[in-house]
């Protein structure tokens, strides 16, 4: 039988320690904004003033499992993102509502960039449901998740 390797770890973390499921998700999107102002003299030169450099994330997933208990690596499944975006996430778990800003860790290449963020879309949409490997387990769901952050 051949071996599996399996990711180690979560590119992302919610609040550094929520980590969010790799399974079955998608490329990771990281652009920048640039906040300026441009305006043109009336002697015809451009000027233009540099206010600040804002990361944007936008990731997605296919086939995520509900719950994470059910992911292949127990990061957060489709339902735990649904609570925590609505702010329903146990307290317990010390997870922040994601009605406010919020750390965001992203792990890439031995390094951490940890960023304060905000939602500014969420989707979800369920692919499956009632999903039994055998038929005396707990039907679950599964969803596709689209989510997109902008630093504050």
């Amino acid at each position: 039988m051949a071996t599996i390797y399996l990711p180690v770890g979560s590119i992302l973390y919610f609040n550094s320690t929520l980590k969010i499921s790799e399974h079955n998700r998608g490329p990771v999107s990281l652009s920048k904004t640039r906040i300026e102002k441009t305006q043109r003299m009336s002697n015809g030169t451009l000027r233009k003033v540099y206010v600040a450099d804002k990361e944007s994330l936008n990731v997605s997933w296919s086939m995520l499992p509900s719950f994470s208990t059910y992911t292949v690596d127990g990061g957060y499944g489709a339902v735990d993102l649904i609570n925590f975006y609505n702010g329903s996430a146990t307290k317990a778990s010390g997870a922040l509502s994601g009605k406010s800003s919020f750390d965001v860790a992203i792990k890439y290449g031995g390094t951490t960039k940890t960023m304060q963020m905000i939602f500014t879309s969420f989707s979800a949409e369920i692919e499956k449901r009632n999903v039994k490997q055998v038929s005396t387990d707990t039907p679950q769901e599964f969803w596709n998740v689209s989510i997109t952050l902008e630093e504050v």
